[in-house]
């Protein structure tokens, strides 16, 4: 079965606008904080995804690329999920680079998925079997701001609102397989003659 996802991740691309929006504003509390002049390298640390909706919106991105470039994220990506899995609990350990990261910048940065958007700025969400959660902001954040911290990005509504679109996807390819990748794996499903892109598509056979 072949599904147009494309509803999908035009909602998904709504929501990452109003995330973008609110982490600027926030931002600006900060005194205009970025990462500009930063000397560390947040693409080092290890982000887990956990949407099918995220992948399908970052496979899109990725599709967009000359095949020259893909088939370099490819071979990055390769050795990356190889040091991953090598590596005595990688989420901590493992300081690589992501795959789309090119001269300290993001191929992908219009596609990034939402641990990337949120990365930075101190923040905190409900959940509704942790309770309250609490963020730290990044290494350049801490540098200068330290204990600091007078507002915090609330990530708890644009969170809802990404599960709610992830379960009417889900429900519409009555696809509910667990999802855990990072974006090495991500990328090499798509490199894989059985992909989740096919033409523009998004095919879940066999659900």
């Amino acid at each position: 079965m072949l599904i147009d996802a494309s509803e999908y991740t035009d909602r998904l691309n709504r929501i990452y606008q109003k995330i973008d929006n609110a982490y600027q504003e926030l931002a600006r509390e900060y005194g205009d904080f970025s990462c500009e002049g930063c000397p560390d390298l947040c693409c080092n640390n290890v982000f887990l995804h956990f949407t099918l909706i995220e992948h399908i919106y970052l496979a899109e991105g990725f599709r967009t690329l000359p095949e020259e470039t893909r088939n370099e994220i490819i071979e990055r990506s390769k050795a990356y999920n190889k040091a991953y899995s090598t590596t005595s609990r990688p989420e901590e350990n493992l300081k690589m680079l992501c795959p789309l990261n090119n001269d300290s910048k993001c191929i992908l940065y219009r596609w990034r998925p939402l641990a990337c958007r949120f990365y930075g700025l101190p923040g905190t969400m409900e959940s509704p079997t942790r309770g309250t959660q609490e963020f730290k902001g990044c290494w350049r954040f801490e540098s200068l701001h330290g204990d600091n911290i007078k507002v915090r990005l609330d990530r708890t509504p644009f969170y809802r609102e990404v599960a709610d679109l992830e379960k009417a996807l889900r429900d519409h390819l009555r696809y509910y397989q667990r999802y855990r990748k990072t974006i090495a794996q991500m990328i090499l499903d798509e490199a894989s003659t059985e992909g989740i892109i096919t033409r523009g598509y998004h095919g879940f056979e066999g659900y």
